[in-house]
């Protein structure tokens, strides 16, 4: 067992080296979270934008001073009711991804399928990039949507069956 976890550290240290060392990889990584920010950086836009409309019923009010303070606090309640929507739903979706990773993953066979995943795109990542206009971390996180799909599928059909 200790070899096993020797040779794991010395696969995931040498892949970890190699992806620093990977132009291609590293590019796609900068354009991943690139994109991320941009597609988070068009919601946030949308949502402040929404709060200043919303918050324009404000407008009626003949205090100045009162509209202003009904504006502001119109306005955070908006942008605070979708950020705090949003950060439980993304706490939900990670909390459900994390337990049937954690039911149906939790082994050795992944470790391997994420080490071999990640080498393969990370050596062959100019014949990809040559051959598919893919981004390669995407493709690492889609090769992994796949493999716990298929793993949770084969479980459940397991546990219907009463194979172990």
């Amino acid at each position: 067992m200790l070899v096993l976890r020797l040779l794991f550290v010395h696969c995931a240290s040498t892949t970890l080296f190699q992806m620093i060392q990977s132009k291609v990889f590293i590019s796609d990584c900068g354009e991943f979270f690139d994109t991320i920010a941009t597609f988070i950086q068009t919601i946030a836009g949308c949502v402040v934008m929404i709060g200043k409309t919303v918050a324009q019923i404000s407008n009626g009010i003949s205090n100045p001073v009162v509209a202003e303070i009904i504006y502001w606090l119109i306005r955070i309640l908006v942008c605070g009711g979708w950020l705090v929507g949003a950060g439980i739903l993304l706490a939900f979706i990670g909390i459900k991804i994390a337990g049937v990773y954690k039911k149906c993953c939790w082994d050795m066979i992944t470790l391997l399928v994420t080490i071999i995943s990640m080498e393969i795109a990370i050596y062959f990542g100019d014949w990809i990039k040559t051959r598919t206009p893919i981004n390669l971390l995407f493709f690492l996180l889609f090769v992994q949507l796949v493999y716990v799909a298929i793993r949770w599928y084969m479980k459940g059909w397991r546990d219907t069956r009463s194979y172990y």
